[in-house]
């Protein structure tokens, strides 16, 4: 999920590098359509809110099996909880928590069908600390977390793992959409961040990296 920008595109890039079929997912046709002209015939789009389960549900008929599920689709919301609207706040829980869940809940029975399968959920350093003037984003980011922890033991006896990656401030798009933009030109790399899930997703089916935290180094030049 999120695959058309950001980390989400980064790590597409780098599974189609590898002969990995990917499945993308995005709210935009047209950022869906140039994404999968940039990768080609290992790749199929598919448009999908993730917050609404009816839309997942039918794009499970579509695609009809996975060996790896990767939730990394997000907004980002800031500033006190009193200046955060009712509509910002909905859309933010909607998003990065819901659509976890939701995502999860969707794919599951595909996953479970396969000999060996994996769940990914890109969270944030945002779900394992708290940070002022993010409390809302917090919250959807610890909500997070506490549903992979719960999920690596509701699927412990599966075929299926669960990962929880943890990554800091990265260089990308998030700030600028929500209309808070950030000086973050020295903040992680995309595609370097994508190298390590990939290390993290070709481990055997004997070792799991089950809680992976990766902060950005502090500078200067950080906001």
């Amino acid at each position: 999920t999120g695959g058309t920008d950001g980390l989400g595109l980064s790590l597409a890039r780098k599974l189609v590098s590898k002969g990995t079929k990917v499945s993308i997912i995005g709210r935009s046709q047209e950022k869906v359509d140039l994404t999968i002209k940039e990768l080609g015939n290992e790749a199929a789009g598919y448009v999908a809110d993730v917050s609404k389960f009816d839309e997942l549900e039918n794009l499970v008929k579509q695609i009809k099996k996975i060996d790896i599920l990767i939730n990394n689709a997000g907004v980002w919301l800031e500033g006190e909880v009193l200046s955060n609207t009712e509509e910002q706040i909905s859309s933010t829980i909607d998003t990065n928590l819901k659509g976890v869940i939701y995502a999860t809940k969707a794919f599951l029975p595909l996953l479970k069908k396969k000999e060996e399968t994996h769940i990914l959920n890109v969270t944030s350093t945002s779900g394992i600390r708290g940070r002022e003037n993010q409390s809302v984003y917090v919250a959807s980011k610890f909500g997070v977390t506490g549903f992979t922890e719960s999920l690596k033991l509701e699927l412990a006896s599966t075929n299926v793992k669960v990962t929880g990656f943890y990554p800091g401030g990265m260089k990308t798009k998030l700030f600028d959409k929500a209309g808070t933009p950030k000086n973050n030109q020295d903040w992680m790399d995309t595609d370097k961040v994508a190298d390590i899930i990939v290390f993290m997703l070709e481990q055997d089916a004997t070792m799991i990296m089950d809680h992976v935290v990766l902060n950005k180094r502090i500078s200067k030049a950080s906001n």
